[in-house]
């Protein structure tokens, strides 16, 4: 066998920077998708030149991209390649090659096997000195590659040409140093040059870059245009907090907002608007999204929460006449808001119930039916698990009945992202109450990681019917998740109902009777026989990855607790408390230990456990007193018998710090029961009392959960 390594040396290094001049580039996830990942990308294609790769300098704008790299080599370092080849205790006869290194000599274009090296892992080396690639020959063709690795879902063509990218490339710089490299080589149907261009409006005629140290600033004080995404994020930000406080406001928060902003303008100047605040009227968060999706504008809210009539836009131009912007911009706004409200007041002349009926025409899967078939199972779900959450049957079914009628109004039509929100207005316009108006809204909770749970009994069992319906039924028709593909967001719906579940005690029904209540109102449909099983299995995965990594709990605890399959949840944070404390501390090594050797003593003889709600055989586990004959056997006997009642008190009652206490007591007496005694004793019937005697101990131990999973 033959293998190969290498010795590099260092060449003398300069600073290399690439720059894209473009039309304006899509503003979402620019930095990440674009910016970010060519640099990467670059870098990769790059390894051999550059002396730092890893955290490549980017830069990226509306109508710009590329990076700056740092000592990057002109050419590589030579490398010395060493290839093994034959043992030397089978390569030599009498101190002469043997065929074998003479054919290994004469493919590696040596002459003399003496010229080889020998080294104390006893093979031959024979060295070979490969040069370097140069840069130049290397760079067009790790610039396309960098390229075509973007992430971007579709690319076109403009002219005549036949290359692709996703909007149309003017220019690109390629510099060395101070020189301009790459001129024999067109990339994107480009040459590269020494120049590039500034703001389209601010900045006129070219730009001589003098090299990629000075790039930054040169595009700051002579293009007016500030290049590096996270420092014109942070140069924004700033400024509307100064803006803000200045008025005594504060910044209404909208996820991705502020990156879309900073993705459509290279030079940002924070203004101030306001518009009538007669539109107020409307519910604030319709006007707070119509101003950040449609304008891309901030809202301002006062210390109370409440929106103010004023806010806060960037422009990409640094105006003499900055009021003029700011008219114009409110102008549009007004209109904007003019829909909003047109759209709110249409809603207000019907009742929640009209919007039902129309949900009949809305399709929500085509195995599942519409809408309006969903509000029926949803209703039947709701009024089956009410009592689980001391919540009327009726008061459920009527709440199920809205819960979706918002998704057929002209402001959710508009704004999808307002369902929930819109039907607790709207409920609350018609007087349907407080509790009945939240939990319309609430049943989304929680929406993301992280998000605010419902905060009432009835908003509770909303949320939890809804995703019980679309687990059962998304689940059901065979579109289970795999991979990053959960088009119906199963994996939320499940992550839902286990924060839910874990702040939320059950009354007289299980985790397994909620789904088997779901999935009965899915009768004719057609669902797969055992779905309800699998989807509990689903849940009880994302249960253990939450209490993981979200709530930071040791993987063999939450193995452990969830060994025994768990039907509610609002107990695990108290048990995990505990016994991640019992399983720390080393007096209790002998008891898990113990605990361990059953198990493997009753698999290897195929004996079953115990465990939880498993069926018991009688007979195996009746133990006769006249056949413990041992000391160490009888006082574990007798200290079973006295607590083996207290410990199961202790896990009804989800007194944890009492049941481990107890579990402490055997430390001791088991430790002292398996150094003693023989389980497997030739005469059998002490054989089995002994056997009996344990599967009775495992189960009394291991009632809350499996403690051999900590070992």
């Amino acid at each position: 066998m033959q293998s190969t390594q290498f010795e590099t040396q260092t060449l003398v290094s300069s600073s290399l920077l690439c720059e894209f001049l473009t039309e304006e580039l899509p503003p979402i996830g620019l930095e990440k998708n674009i910016g970010e990942t060519f640099a990467q990308n670059l870098s990769n294609e790059l390894k051999g030149f550059i002396a730092n790769p890893i955290h490549p300098e980017f830069f990226v704008t509306p109508r710009r991209f590329g990076c700056i790299f740092q000592q990057v080599s002109m050419q590589e370092p030579e490398q010395k390649v060493f290839r093994r080849g034959p043992l030397i205790a089978s390569s030599l006869d009498n101190n002469s090659p043997t065929p074998s290194l003479l054919g290994f000599i004469k493919s590696c274009g040596i002459s003399n096997w003496q010229d080889l090296e020998q080294r104390n892992d006893g093979y031959f080396y024979a060295q070979k000195t490969i040069p370097g690639r140069k840069l130049t020959d290397v760079l067009p063709q790790a610039i396309q590659t960098a390229l075509k690795k973007l992430p971007i879902a579709k690319n076109m063509r403009w002219g005549s040409h036949e290359y692709h990218f996703v909007r149309p490339v003017h220019n690109l710089v390629i510099m060395f140093g101070k020189q301009v490299i790459c001129q024999d080589s067109q990339i994107l149907g480009l040459t590269p040059v020494n120049y590039t261009f500034g703001h389209r409006i601010m900045s006129a005629g070219k730009i001589i870059i003098t090299e990629p140290v000075s790039y930054v600033e040169q595009m700051k004080n002579q293009g007016m245009v500030l290049v590096n995404f996270a420092q014109r994020r942070d140069y924004i930000w700033q400024n509307l907090q100064q803006q803000a406080h200045s008025l005594g406001l504060m910044i209404s928060d909208i996820p991705g907002l502020l990156d879309e902003v900073t993705a459509l303008v290279e030079y940002p100047v924070v203004l101030c608007g306001e518009f009538d605040s007669a539109f107020l009227k409307i519910p604030q968060e319709c006007l707070i999204l119509s101003m950040a999706k449609n304008q891309k504008y901030f809202a301002l809210l006062d210390n109370r929460g409440c929106l103010s009539n004023k806010f806060l836009f960037v422009a990409n131009i640094d105006s003499l006449k900055p009021e003029v912007i700011v008219r114009g911009n409110q102008k549009v706004l007004n209109s904007r808001l003019s829909d909003a409200k047109f759209f709110y007041e249409t809603d207000l002349k019907h009742d929640l119930s009209a919007f039902v009926e129309k949900l009949d025409s809305v399709i929500y899967h085509n195995l599942l039916g519409t809408q309006l078939q969903r509000v029926a199972r949803l209703q039947n779900i709701a009024s089956q698990i009410a009592p689980a959450f001391n919540i009327l049957p009726n008061i459920a079914r009527g709440t199920a009945f809205l819960l979706k009628a918002d998704l057929t109004t002209e402001m959710v039509g508009e704004f999808p992202q307002l369902q929930g929100v819109m039907g607790r207005y709207y409920a609350l316009a018609k007087g349907d109450g407080v509790d009945v108006s939240s939990a319309i809204e609430q049943h989304y909770y929680p929406r993301f990681s992280g998000d605010k749970l419902p905060d009432t009994p009835l908003a509770t069992l909303m949320a939890v019917t809804d995703k019980l319906e679309t687990l059962i039924g998304i689940w059901g028709i065979g579109l289970i998740p795999t991979g990053e593909k959960d088009q119906f967001g199963l994996r939320r719906a499940a992550l839902g109902i286990v924060r839910i579940l874990l702040n939320t005690k059950l009354n007289s029904k299980n985790l397994n009777d909620l789904l088997e209540s779901a999935y009965s109102s899915f009768e004719g449909l057609n669902l797969t026989s055992n779905t309800a099983a699998e989807v509990y299995q689903f849940i009880l995965q994302r249960l253990a990855n939450y209490l993981v990594s979200v709530e930071n709990y040791a993987q063999n605890c939450v193995q452990s607790v969830l060994f025994n399959q768990p039907d509610s949840f609002d107990h695990l944070r108290s048990l995990l408390d505990v016994l991640q404390t019992f399983a720390k501390n080393p007096q209790n090594q002998n008891l898990l230990q113990a605990n361990k050797r059953i198990r493997n003593i009753m698999e290897k003889n195929n004996i079953p456990l115990v465990v939880g709600n498993a069926a018991v055989d009688k007979e195996a586990l009746f133990i006769q007193n006249d056949l413990l004959i041992t000391d160490e056997e009888k006082n574990l006997f007798e200290l079973l018998a006295i607590n083996q009642l207290s410990i199961k008190q202790c896990v009804l009652q989800h007194n944890w710090l009492d049941f481990f206490n107890l579990l402490a007591k055997f430390n001791q007496p088991i430790a002292a029961f398996f150094d003693k005694v023989m389980v497997m004793d030739e005469n059998m019937d002490i054989r089995k009392n002994r056997i009996a005697l344990l599967l009775n101990l495992y189960a009394v131990l291991n009632q809350a959960c499996e403690l051999s999973e900590l070992v």
